[in-house]
């Protein structure tokens, strides 16, 4: 049976300010109505059904993919979960374990959920091609043919000669695999034509993958095999040591097969690269926001907030704007956001956390300002949903109903508070917040204290708390 693997736990910091630690890139939708994650399932369909789907993402994750795989109907089961990313082959190595425990002669699809692909159908050919060599005992990696010399991919080197699998299938042996490259390399390899970008999807038997684990990675194999429950992952997993399935595996096994992409793809490593897949005007602008331009030549502008952006005489740029954070940067070091995450990491910002507004499973909060003592937040909460019984040390909270009706638990009291009306919640005071309605729940909140971090809570009932499973 044929299986998918989506790698779903990576953070996308190279699209920072869009993207953020609690909300990456393969959950947002920048590109039409449905997330990177949605589009690469919906992309699977006739060729994988969604309860032999699996998605593999960190813990931090669990409910933003719960929620966007409901539609697909894949089970809660499927998706499971790392402590820490620690790269592709852990991910990829577990998951292979569980499926392969599950059934002995499956066939693995294993897809970044960030890509974009156009011509799905065109996709699903070349992924059945994969299927067929598969089948032969080759690990297969899809790959892309240039289109330029970039150095935002790694590259593999083919061999000149073509092989051919079951039903016609034709792939080359692949002779290496190579980092990503300097520009003058690049150029090198783009004019040759033994060289494709590696585009991180590969289709595999569990079991010839495991093999090729056992003799490439053997300390990793064995970690990962003392893996019974879920407890264990948490006890294992800091111990793995971070690998891709490039540098672990793909680079030294002997079984490497690659089939060339007969559709558009990206990794959308970079804004710049984002800036292709959207139209431009007659002077090289591409504009996803509300823009006034005057004599600007290859701007990329992209906007999360409401406000205008204007540019004058300005060049070769890209311009991303979101409610708390602005980029200016230079078209050619779009590559180099990466480091100033990093910095903003360092520095201790939250703008590389979260976003003003930020999801949750009962629903989303904003805040709206904040400052020494106050901060002021519209909270909103879904229909039929409730926040845990909790309690705070250092805050009292003072809640107004802009719309709907909540219930209320303020210690050993219940009450029902209206639109316009409002209650107060001391500090210390256990309490509870509750949309009984079939409409989202509206309240501007307002707290005080002397500490209003999010962490300076005390949690005694809570419907979200997830509960341990078997993996294998």
């Amino acid at each position: 049976m044929t299986y998918a693997i989506i790698l779903a736990g990576g953070v996308g910091s190279r699209f920072w300010p869009f993207s953020r630690e609690l909300e990456p890139k393969q959950f947002m939708r920048l590109i039409g109505q449905e997330s990177f994650l949605e589009s690469t399932i919906r992309r699977l369909k006739g060729v994988v059904d969604p309860e032999r789907t699996f998605i593999i993402t960190n813990n931090i994750y669990f409910y933003e993919v719960k929620e966007q795989v409901a539609k697909f109907r894949i089970p809660d089961k499927n998706i499971i979960l790392e402590p820490q990313g620690k790269n592709t082959a852990p991910a990829i190595g577990l998951c292979a374990k569980l499926i392969g425990g599950l059934d002995k002669e499956a066939v693995l699809v294993v897809l970044p959920a960030d890509h974009y692909i156009k011509n799905a159908p065109n996709f699903k050919r070349t992924l059945k091609g994969a299927l067929a060599v598969a089948k032969e005992n080759f690990l297969v990696t899809i790959g892309v043919k240039p289109d330029k010399p970039s150095t935002a991919y790694g590259y593999i080197k083919t061999g000149n000669k073509k092989a051919q699998a079951k039903k016609s299938v034709k792939y080359f042996r692949a002779e290496k695999f190579l980092e990503k490259p300097s520009l003058e390399k690049a150029k090198e390899y783009f004019k040759s034509k033994d060289y494709y970008w590696n585009s991180g999807m590969f289709v595999w038997k569990a079991g010839i993958f495991l093999e090729e684990m056992r003799k490439y990675l053997p300390g990793l194999s064995r970690q990962l095999n003392s893996i019974r429950l879920i407890q264990d992952v948490g006890k294992i997993w800091p111990k793995i040591k971070p690998i891709s399935v490039d540098y672990g595996i793909m680079e030294h096994s002997q079984r490497i097969a690659l089939i060339p992409a007969n559709f558009f793809w990206t990794d959308l490593g970079s804004w710049d690269a984002l800036s292709e897949i959207f139209p431009k005007d007659k002077k090289n602008n591409t504009i996803n926001a509300d823009v006034l331009n005057l004599d600007s030549r290859g701007v990329c502008v992209f906007s999360r907030s409401n406000r205008l952006v204007s540019t004058i005489g300005v060049n070769n740029m890209v311009i991303a704007d979101t409610p708390d954070a602005l980029l200016v940067c230079d078209r050619n070091r779009t590559q180099d956001v990466r480091q100033l995450v990093e910095r903003l990491k360092k520095l201790r910002r939250k703008e590389h956390k979260a976003h003003l507004t930020q999801a949750r499973p009962w629903g989303s909060f904003t805040v709206l300002q904040e400052g020494a003592g106050f901060k002021i937040k519209i909270i909103e909460i879904s229909a039929r949903k409730r926040l845990s019984l909790q309690r705070h040390k250092n805050r009292a909270e003072h809640w107004v109903v802009v719309s709907g009706a909540a219930r209320v638990t303020s210690g050993d009291q219940v009450s029902l508070v209206r639109s316009n009306e409002s209650i107060y919640i001391s500090k210390g005071r256990k309490h509870r917040l509750e949309n009984t309605l079939s409409q989202p729940l509206r309240i501007v909140e307002v707290q005080t204290g002397n500490y209003l971090g999010e962490d300076d809570i005390e949690r005694f009932e809570d419907d979200f708390k997830k509960e341990c499973r078997p993996v294998c």
